[in-house]
């Protein structure tokens, strides 16, 4: 049922007739669509995307999450945002929601403006049919499969920097037959841990915002998502590509590295140990006493590479370095990061939540 109260299938032959004549959705695949709830974390340059081509094609409710504003340096390629949303400094899930009821009043929008972590997971993820990866920082993607490990929910992990993306799905071990979104175990596929059992090292990979990004990639690599996720809320369980996806227009690399079947020693999916969601385990904030700063301690402690970081950082701001911190004056901030040795950081900001976001921007998480 769309927000005026009328039936989407009543206006499905008009709206969604070129995709309804596709043989794979057609009137019962349309209202699969219409039915599923799906829930985008992050509303950057993929979740926007991502919301864009699935509220396009009716799906029925969109819950979107995220903790930012709308800058102007999003517009190169956050498609849901318009100059009128940096200069006001829209909370990114309140501009989406509008663009897209805009694009199609006919579905529901829910958005939320806040920071997705393990206290509120749980919640924010009730009564969804499909999770979609919009995030910026592997915390929260670690922390979104163990959701969808624990509650069985489907997955699609993605991440895009520089002219290249990746996409993945996730069906894990164990759906009951109660799920919009049904598969057996000799479907599923193996968890984003089952592929990557550890993040990689806070500061030892690059971000958008210190390594760019190519908007074409963008549009690569939320069409395999889109086309993935509509995939499986009409049921083509077997038929799409299930392979972790390695795409590059700008090279013109397009490169698929077959997964394989969940592996028995996963600690999440196989032993379900969800050390994001119950253990704590992730970024930990606390603002220190008595000054407008916040420390962020990463994951996993580990020795970082402090002159290599200073090299991705050096176009920023103003850096000093030595064997055992790296300091950045951000140009574009009006603040400064200091950065350990150990990964710890502590960032010139009397707010945690927009101190996080500084973190993931320019050192990664």
């Amino acid at each position: 049922m769309s927000p005026d109260g009328t039936d989407q299938s009543q206006n499905a032959a008009g709206r969604y007739h070129r995709q309804m004549l596709l043989p794979d959705i057609g009137d019962a695949g349309q209202q699969r669509l219409s039915a599923a709830r799906v829930l985008i974390i992050g509303c950057g340059a993929l979740g926007c995307g991502v919301a864009d081509l699935l509220a396009r094609a009716g799906v029925g409710t969109l819950r979107i999450v995220d903790r930012d504003i709308v800058e102007e340096t999003n517009l190169q390629r956050q498609v849901l945002f318009c100059q009128a949303d940096a200069d006001s400094a829209r909370p990114k899930a309140i501009a989406a929601a509008e663009r897209l009821r805009a694009i199609n009043p006919r579905i529901n929008i829910e958005p939320l403006v806040d920071d997705f972590r393990a206290a509120n997971a749980a919640l924010i993820t009730t009564d969804i049919d499909l999770l979609i990866d919009g995030l910026d920082n592997f915390d929260g993607r670690y922390l979104l499969n163990d959701i969808a490990a624990k509650y069985h929910l489907p997955y699609i992990y993605a991440g895009a920097v520089g002219t290249g993306g990746v996409v993945m799905p996730v069906l894990p071990r164990g759906c009951p037959p109660d799920r919009a979104v049904r598969w057996t175990d000799a479907q599923a596929t193996p968890c984003l841990r089952c592929v990557f059992p550890e993040p990689p090292p806070a500061g030892s990979t690059p971000t958008c915002d210190t390594a760019g990004v190519l908007g074409p990639t963008i549009a690569a690599v939320i069409a395999n998502q889109a086309a993935a996720a509509m995939s499986m809320l009409v049921g083509r369980i077997d038929e799409f590509d299930r392979s972790l996806h390695s795409i590059d227009p700008w090279q013109g690399e397009d490169r698929r590295l077959h997964t394989g079947s969940p592996r028995d020693d996963c600690p999440c999916c196989h032993d379900r140990i969800f050390e994001w969601l119950e253990h704590g385990r992730g970024c930990d904030t606390s603002s220190l006493c008595g000054r407008e700063m916040v420390q962020i301690l990463p994951s996993s402690s580990s020795s970082l590479d402090l002159a290599m970081l200073a090299q991705r950082l050096a176009p920023h701001g103003t850096i000093k370095c030595d064997e055992h911190t790296l300091r950045i004056d951000l140009a574009q901030e009006s603040t400064s990061i200091t950065v350990f040795a150990d990964g710890r950081a502590l960032i010139g900001l009397a707010d945690s939540t927009a101190a996080r976001t500084l973190f993931d921007r320019y050192i990664g998480s």
